[in-house]
């Protein structure tokens, strides 16, 4: 069987060509920047780095970048890129976002782009706790993702149009493609399992973090950003989380 980390290794050239070619995902990143607010003094971490696109971008405007991602093949097109682009403020590390663990209080600005849809709901919840809890008061939280449900919003519809009629140009490849993604979205099974607004925006609450807020950006990506508030709120938080 092929795990995760394989399948990733085997697509670093085709996925960085994809996120740097389409035009989507460049606003993805104008919005993560725009959002995340990066300044010259903060210690950031890339969720789900991949090949380094939002990090190479990410890093000569902050003071430090640890880029996480579990594939080897990725992290090291990531760290040949940091070497061309004269970067040394970039740290990479190999492993699963469902193992990933930070210190308390050690990070200003934490972000993840098109990464964490690979998780379960489980595992988003989970892996977001752990993210607020190693910001600093004042850290940002920052997540672009698909976000997107089941139909049952305005923009979920209008969404699953969109899909449905691009694959449809494509002709009978596509018509296959609409069937066999029919069947694991109305399933629930695959690799993909995007979330909408409304978990990742309750998620973050449920972390503890404050001035939660959703941004659309393009057909189904968006991004959702939270702030650690004053220290004293979280501790309250945080003890009154059940064990």
């Amino acid at each position: 069987m092929v795990t995760v980390s394989q399948k990733w290794d085997k697509r670093v050239g085709q996925w960085h060509d994809h996120v740097t070619s389409a035009a989507a995902f460049a606003k993805v990143l104008d919005g993560i920047l725009v959002v995340s607010q990066p300044k010259p003094s903060d210690v950031c971490v890339d969720l789900g780095a991949g090949s380094g696109f939002v990090t190479t971008a990410l890093a000569p405007l902050v003071a430090s970048v640890h880029a996480v991602d579990i594939s080897p093949a990725m992290t090291e097109a990531l760290a040949e890129r940091t070497v061309d682009a004269g970067l040394v403020n970039v740290s990479i590390e190999v492993t699963d976002l469902k193992d990933f663990r930070l210190p308390p209080y050690c990070a200003d600005l934490i972000v993840s782009s098109y990464a964490l849809h690979h998780l379960t709901d489980a595992d988003k919840r989970a892996l977001t706790v752990r993210a607020a809890q190693s910001l600093r008061p004042g850290g940002r939280l920052v997540i672009a993702d698909m976000m997107f449900g089941r139909g049952g919003s305005r923009r979920d519809r209008a969404i699953l149009r969109q899909k449905v009629a691009a694959l449809a140009a494509k002709g009978i490849g596509g018509w296959w493609r609409i069937a066999k993604n029919l069947t694991r979205y109305g399933l629930r099974v695959g690799p993909e399992r995007p979330a909408t607004p409304e978990f990742w925006q309750q998620a973050l609450r449920d972390a503890g973090l404050a001035e939660v807020c959703f941004e659309p950006v393009a057909a189904e990506a968006g991004i959702v950003c939270g702030v650690r508030p004053a220290s004293a709120r979280m501790k309250r938080h945080e003890l009154a989380r059940p064990a």
